[in-house]
């Protein structure tokens, strides 16, 4: 485009392409359908690794999303000794290569605890730690926890870039 002509009455703003203009990519390429493509890919290369604080993030949002879901279905998982289970406190924490989704639970006389289920993650696989001896009361709400990292982990492979 020559800056230094007039501009005519037959000049048409969308003939156009200021990102052509001024040196840079067009927008459009710029824009991705998917929002997990953009948070885990940097100018176009998909990374080899994944950061695993960023994948425990991830992981913790579509766990939490799913206990939501569950919780609105009337999934009752409230042992006889606990007084409340905060679904909003779903946490996928990280320790060497285990991730592990737990939920606050409020027991009798003001004491709280964190029950939780574990995957090793080992060569880009997931595997549950199998939890021994749970009691009958607890096992809806292992099993939720269970539940939902499996889900949230199903949806996380899901994608094109894990």
């Amino acid at each position: 485009m020559d800056f230094e002509q007039p501009i005519s009455q037959d000049f048409d703003v969308d003939d156009v392409d200021i990102f052509a203009e001024l040196g840079t990519p067009s927008s459009q390429q710029h824009l991705t359908s998917d929002p997990l493509q953009s948070i885990l890919t940097e100018d176009e290369e998909v990374p080899t690794t994944f950061d695993p604080v960023l994948v425990a993030e991830l992981l913790q949002v579509l766990a939490q999303h799913t206990i939501r879901q569950q919780s609105n279905d009337g999934v009752e998982i409230l042992p006889e000794n606990a007084q409340n289970i905060d679904l909003n406190s779903a946490r996928v924490t990280l320790s060497d290569d285990e991730y592990r989704l737990s939920l606050l639970v409020e027991l009798q006389g003001n004491q709280q605890i964190r029950p939780c289920v574990r995957v090793q993650h080992n060569s880009g696989e997931f595997d549950f730690v199998e939890e021994r001896d749970i009691p009958s009361v607890w096992k809806p709400l292992y099993d939720l926890l269970e539940n939902a990292f499996k889900q949230a982990i199903q949806s996380l492979k899901s994608s094109s870039y894990f």
